[in-house]
């Protein structure tokens, strides 16, 4: 695991995400290895192999301090370059599953989706298990390439492990925090469609990706729901 200091961070808010509020990467080191992983908030990067569990661990002071004099936790001073994958190609972390649960096999993820163009006003949704959601500006817009899901569909969220098991996301950690977002219409491109299941969770939320971002003074939050 490596704690990602603010320069690789700004190169990941640079990127698009690969789901809501994570980014699967391929990372290369200055040895010359590839390797694989997932970013959370642009700040946690878990390699491939390593212990998704690990992201709830580091939140806890005592257990982050353990892991720091144990050496599990690196600050990448040996990664040279960090790229986030396409969305359709699968990083070893990021295990695509046989539809199951309330997923709709024969609807695809966002990133496969074709642009449109909001006509009408909506409002949409972000869950985040982090309060300081990186994806959002200090001018409260959000950054492109961020994914959230419409309010319609974050009607059927009650807790942040229901958002973790709707919209299959990898972290362990409930997404308890809630940000709402309301885009101008007409104008703002989206991508809209179905989180497919993935990380052991089914899926069959609606996903939406602003491919520009959304203007300032657009996200409001976070509001907190229970775990």
């Amino acid at each position: 695991m490596e704690l990602l200091n603010e320069d690789r961070q700004r190169e990941l808010l640079a990127q698009p995400e690969s789901g809501m509020g994570y980014q699967s990467v391929e990372v290369t080191l200055r040895n010359g290895e590839s390797r694989h992983g997932t970013v959370f908030n642009t700040e946690y990067l878990i390699y491939s192999g390593e212990s998704l569990d690990r992201l709830d661990a580091i939140g806890e002071p005592s257990r982050r301090s353990q892991m720091l004099e144990r050496n599990e936790v690196g600050f990448g001073e040996e990664i040279v370059e960090i790229t986030v994958l396409p969305s359709h190609v699968p990083s070893d972390s990021r295990v695509r599953e046989s539809a199951g649960g309330d997923s709709d096999s024969s609807s695809s993820g966002a990133s496969e989706a074709f642009p449109e163009a909001l006509n009408k006003k909506e409002q949409f949704k972000r869950f985040s298990p982090f309060p300081n959601d990186r994806r959002v500006t200090p001018t409260r817009a959000l950054l492109p390439g961020t994914y959230t899901t419409t309010a319609e569909d974050a009607k059927q969220v009650h807790s942040g492990r229901d958002a973790v098991r709707r919209y299959a996301l990898p972290n362990p950690v409930p997404a308890i925090n809630v940000l709402t977002i309301d885009p101008p219409a007409p104008g703002t491109m989206l991508q809209r469609g179905i989180a497919q299941p993935a990380y052991g969770q089914p899926g069959g939320g609606v996903e939406v990706i602003f491919m520009n971002g959304s203007p300032d003074k657009t996200v409001t939050g976070p509001k907190q729901i229970r775990p």
